[in-house]
């Protein structure tokens, strides 16, 4: 049997490693509390001769001692078990140390060493034919001898012969789980090789060819009409960017994610998205309450995804109407405001929408810890993020600056 097999809850290091645990001093404890009272009540059988029962009481502390490890560390605590259980043979028996051993054999054999498995189980088997020879050396007797064998099959042989179906059974439960883990995440690569497959031939091959119909366009339109000229820089500005985030995402959806990450975005890209709309006519106003501070990688390219987003809705559903953007960075969190009049935006240019820009500001904010909120009040459109300020995971504080003063 191979020790690298072994599923994690036999993993012999991890037993080894964990400490005593409450339940099995308790049960210690109660052992040796029952001991102590079956002792008291001279419930046990004296050998041949006078025997003080006194000598009962070492082999049961040291019987109840060995329970303490019997998770931690099950193949040492066989041995004082064992001698315990020797001890009490030969004193009495009180029987109560062989049930002992008893337990820490099945222990030993399901959560011990691989390598010992095969030795508790030809042990047990070992040690009760030597009992049995022992009895009929000893009587001469074929009848106590067979008695002999029968009474220790159930306390050495038994709970290893137990202990190691299970083992063997949870084995194959974990090798049949890792197979269908395999088959899921191959089932992953597969719909990730697709989804790239798609996003390079649909939506690249489309930005790429906007982008060259704008350079084309770029070449043949008037010189003197300088609104028209800049509205083609910026759509092929924002195609080919486009083409690089899909080529980015295209290669870590083919590499399973470890490949390249989509570019790590930083808030100073908020002003010239600002300076972009205004150069398409949609008036940007940028504000900053509280001194800037470092945001990790995860915090800043939610924010600035955010951002982004927002501004691209002003495009698509309020072109023309003003934007102001506010970024506060407050003691535990940074809150961006992005709103927008909806009473100035120009309903011919509006654009349809799926609606899923706004989940996706959702999910964005909720994986770094935080949350985002987008609706309408009165004639303007708000959006609303909360971020902590510099821990990825850590929730956003219920506290928030109110509406009117950031308005």
């Amino acid at each position: 049997m191979r020790t690298d097999r072994l599923p994690a809850i036999m993993d012999p290091q991890r037993w080894r490693n964990r400490a005593t645990t409450t339940r099995d001093a308790l049960l210690a404890v109660a052992a040796l509390a029952l001991g102590y009272l079956l002792w008291r009540a001279e419930a046990f059988f004296l050998g041949p001769g006078p025997v003080d029962p006194a000598w009962l009481v070492p082999p049961l502390v040291l019987a109840c001692g060995s329970l303490l490890l019997r998770r931690t560390r099950p193949l040492l605590g066989l041995v004082p078990a064992a001698i315990a259980a020797a001890g009490d043979m030969a004193a009495g028996p009180s029987l109560l140390p062989v049930l002992i051993l008893s337990d820490l054999i099945y222990n030993a054999t399901l959560y011990g060493s691989a390598r010992a498995v095969p030795w508790l189980t030809g042990g047990g088997y070992a040690a009760s034919g030597l009992a049995a020879l022992a009895v009929l050396v000893r009587t001469e007797s074929v009848r106590d001898a067979l008695l002999t064998a029968i009474v220790t099959y159930p306390v050495l042989v038994w709970p290893s012969a137990t202990a190691l179906m299970v083992r063997r059974h949870r084995e194959r439960a974990e090798r049949a789980q890792r197979r269908a883990g395999a088959e899921r995440r191959r089932s992953v690569m597969r719909e990730r090789a697709r989804v790239a497959g798609d996003l390079h031939d649909i939506v690249g091959n489309h930005l790429s060819a906007i982008a060259l119909q704008s350079t084309a366009a770029m070449a043949t339109a008037p010189r003197d009409n300088e609104k028209h000229l800049t509205a083609l820089v910026e759509i092929r500005r924002s195609s080919l960017e486009g083409v690089d985030e899909i080529r980015r995402m295209v290669a870590a959806l083919r590499t399973d994610g470890r490949g390249p990450e989509p570019a790590s975005a930083s808030l100073d890209l908020a002003r010239s998205l600002m300076e972009r709309m205004r150069r398409l006519g949609s008036p940007a106003r940028l504000r900053t309450v509280g001194t800037p501070a470092e945001l990790c990688q995860e915090v800043e390219t939610a924010a600035c995804r955010i951002i982004r987003e927002s501004l691209t809705n002003v495009l698509r559903y309020a072109c023309g109407a003003a934007v102001d953007i506010i970024i506060a960075y407050l003691p535990n969190r940074l809150e961006i405001i992005v709103e927008n009049d909806l009473a100035a935006a120009n309903p011919d240019l509006a654009l349809g929408g799926s609606g899923f820009g706004l989940v996706s500001m959702g999910e964005r904010a909720a994986r770094v810890g935080g949350r985002c909120t987008a609706r309408r009040r009165g004639d303007r459109w708000r959006v609303h993020a909360v971020l902590p300020l510099n821990e990825a995971g850590r929730g956003p504080s219920e506290l928030s600056l109110s509406g009117d003063w950031l308005s």
